[in-house]
Order: C-alpha cells, then sequence, then structure tokens
C-alpha cells in the first residue's frame, strides 16, 4: 500500500476516534470557544419522552443563529463534574437547558412542560449573558444604559468602575447601549426605557438580586451600598427569571 495512502487512512481513523471518544464537557468547551448558544438536552437511558425532547431542542437550534445541541447522559459516570456543576442530580428528566454563548446558564426546564417558543426565549442577549456570567462567578454587577451622545455617560462609567474598585474585585461594570435594537429584551426587563434622556444604572449584587435602580449621576458610596446589599428579585436563569429594579 503507497505511504501517503496509509498515512491519510491512518489519520482518518485518528480523527474519528477522536470524535467517538469526545466527552460532552469537551462538546459544551468546544462550543464555548466558538461562542455558540448550547441547548442542552438532560437525559438518562430510560427516560420518557426522549424523541419530543429532541424536537424541541432541534427546532430552538434552527431558530437560533451560531447554536448548537448537545445531549447529556446523566447516568453516564464521565458527566458526574457537570451534574454535580449544573446541580442536576434530583432534577426531571428529561431536561433542557440553555447556556449562553459564553457558558452562562440561561434558563432550564422539564422537556414535558415547555415548547420551542418557550425554549427559544431563554436565550439571553449579548449583554444580559455577560450578567448571568458574572452573577454565576460570584460578582455584583453595576449595569449602566446610556447612548455615546449622552453628556453624563463618561462621569457614570468612572463611577462605577471607582465602586468595583472599592469592592476588589467582586464587582463587574457592564454597559448597554440605548441605540442597540438586539438589547431591547434585556431594557425592558430591567424596566429601563430605551428613550431615556439620561443614563440609567442598574444593581444586581451577587446573589443575583436587583438591588438598585439610579437616573442620572449617583454617589460611588450608593452604588457599593446597592451592590452589598440583599433584596427582592433576581436577574439569574431558570425557569422563570426577573430583572425588574427596585424604584429609588
Amino acid at each position: 500500500m503507497p505511504f501517503f495512502r496509509l498515512v491519510g487512512i491512518c489519520m482518518l481513523v485518528a480523527l474519528t476516534s477522536t470524535q467517538l471518544f469526545a466527552t460532552t464537557t469537551d462538546e459544551l468547551a468546544k462550543a464555548t470557544d466558538k461562542g455558540k448558544t448550547v441547548f442542552l438536552l438532560v437525559f438518562e437511558p430510560n427516560a420518557q419522552g426522549m424523541e419530543p425532547a429532541r424536537e424541541i431542542v432541534n427546532a430552538a437550534s434552527s431558530q437560533v443563529k451560531k447554536s448548537t445541541v448537545i445531549q447529556l447522559d446523566r447516568a453516564d459516570a464521565t458527566n458526574s463534574a457537570l451534574v454535580a456543576k449544573y446541580r442536576l442530580a434530583g432534577a426531571p428528566l428529561p431536561l433542557i437547558m440553555v447556556l449562553a454563548g459564553n457558558g452562562a446558564i440561561a434558563g432550564g426546564i422539564p422537556a414535558a412542560n415547555t415548547t420551542t417558543e418557550q425554549v427559544v426565549k431563554f436565550v439571553p442577549t449579548t449583554k444580559k449573558a455577560e450578567v448571568l456570567k458574572a452573577v454565576q462567578d460570584g460578582q455584583s454587577v453595576l449595569i449602566t444604559a446610556a447612548s455615546k451622545k449622552m453628556p453624563k455617560e463618561t462621569s457614570m462609567s468612572s463611577a462605577c468602575a471607582a465602586a468595583c474598585g472599592q469592592m476588589q474585585g467582586k464587582c463587574t461594570s457592564i454597559k448597554i447601549n440605548l441605540d442597540d435594537d438586539d438589547e431591547l429584551p434585556f431594557l425592558n426587563e430591567l424596566k429601563i426605557d430605551p428613550q431615556s434622556k439620561e443614563p440609567v444604572t442598574v444593581v444586581i449584587n451577587a446573589q443575583g438580586q436587583v438591588t438598585g435602580s439610579f437616573a442620572g449621576a449617583v454617589e460611588v458610596s450608593n452604588l457599593v451600598q446597592a451592590a452589598t446589599k440583599k433584596a427582592g428579585g433576581c436577574c439569574g436563569g431558570g425557569s422563570s427569571s426577573s430583572c425588574s429594579p427596585t424604584k429609588k
């Protein structure tokens, strides 16, 4: 057999073997590296309702650009770390989870209780994905929504940066452009008027609770106080979520 043909066959076998033995963890890491939304279907070999569940995630993926479907077998010992990470041990199966392109958990719901449309709604905007990731990493978040033409935008950004500096790495500052139509769903969720004439800052603490909303200029001390406060409301993934700010 010619040498180059032999080498080609060996390379094909090696590639096929790598694909066959790629773990769910590998698949998720690859999706995150490429910034893909993941529709994660969690199951066990004897789980009922798998076909309808697959139809839902496949249909959802077809509606969302840059997305993929990955299956996670909860009974497979190689997935034990993922089961612990996503707290799946007692979850009803099959379960559909949505992971944002940055790996943040955007939502999860039993397949029997949902539709394709509901699953697609879990897919976050780019800025909401950043917020979810920060909170899931144990950070408080200062969200400033403004347009670049606003005169106070720079001072608000400086105030947020100073507040995060005082919190010694336990805070993240995120900006949202009020003129970005793609972020309208998240602005509505935060109850921020996209037609606002001045910057609006919403504070979310490390528990994912919305603890403050400030229009215009705000003192750094007030931002720090809000970021370390515990209150009702949330801005995390799950079968439902709310990012409605506490009025101040």
